[in-house]
């Protein structure tokens, strides 16, 4: 069995191949430190050389190191050795950058759902106000213009009533305003039955469709709205820790705000929206 071969790295650099008696005497000299990492061939993983008994026997390891046997008599390229620090800080950095990249999306996604959500809430409730105002307007105007009318009559039969010397013509006039009032009230009766029974029935049914649709909507807005919310402050909580500076502090402000404002208010779990 060849001897095997030895590499060991102090910081961002990395030594070797050596031999065996090569890296005991760099242990014994003191050149390698005992927080320095080896690896050597069969070993899994880089240990730091104080728990290698092989190199300190002296010392008491605190891992077990695995070794596996090996018959190749072959000297490994310097590229076959693991590049721990390196490899441990890009594996850490991709991570970091990953979960701030899926934090940013995840607070794109729920400023829109919220934002979608406030914005169908309102337009749903405008939408109801405007039908039921559509319905009693309607009835007001013709409200309006029967009493417009009898008021016309009304004051011209208290004209001619206030008039001491009436010619015939007037006095005609006078008897009959009462038979035109009357006919008016009556046809404002005639015509009011029909409007509430066609028209006015259409517009009512309308505004009472629209309340239950909106109490509906209200519903699953109210859903998107809380989604929306817990997407935002998931995606905050994956940013703060792995940013720095104001973006950090910015998130920090949100979250706070967020985990208030929404949750413990309970503003939304009582309906307000």
């Amino acid at each position: 069995m060849s001897d095997p071969v030895w590499y060991y790295a102090r910081g961002e650099s990395e030594q070797g191949p050596i031999s065996t008696p090569q890296i005991k005497a760099l242990a014994a000299a003191g050149a390698l430190k005992r927080d320095d990492l080896v690896w050597k061939e069969g070993m899994e993983s880089w240990l730091p050389a104080g728990e290698v008994n092989e190199l300190y026997p002296s010392a008491e390891p605190k891992k077990a190191s695995k070794e596996k046997a090996t018959s190749t008599s072959e000297t490994p390229a310097p590229s076959a050795a693991p590049r721990p620090r390196q490899r441990f800080l890009v594996e850490e950095a991709d991570l970091k950058q990953l979960i701030c990249n899926v934090g940013r999306g995840l607070i794109v996604f729920g400023v829109l759902m919220v934002l979608m959500s406030r914005g169908c809430d309102s337009l749903g409730h405008r939408k109801v106000a405007r039908l039921k105002a559509i319905s009693q307007s309607a009835e007001a105007e013709f409200q309006n213009e029967w009493e417009r009318a009898k008021a016309r009559l009304e004051d011209e039969q208290l004209a001619l009533n206030e008039k001491q010397d009436r010619s015939q013509s007037q006095q005609e006039r006078l008897q009959r305003i009462p038979a035109e009032i009357a006919t008016l009230d009556q046809s404002k009766r005639d015509e009011q039955r029909l409007l509430r029974q066609g028209r006015w029935r259409d517009y009512q049914l309308r505004a009472e469709g629209s309340v239950t649709a909106n109490q509906i909507g209200s519903y699953w807005r109210r859903v998107a709205f809380l989604f929306g919310t817990m997407a935002l402050a998931v995606g905050l909580l994956g940013v703060t820790p792995t940013t720095e500076g104001p973006e950090r502090w910015i998130c920090l402000v949100m979250l706070v705000v967020i985990l208030y404002s929404v949750y413990s208010s309970g503003s939304v779990w009582d309906g307000g929206l």
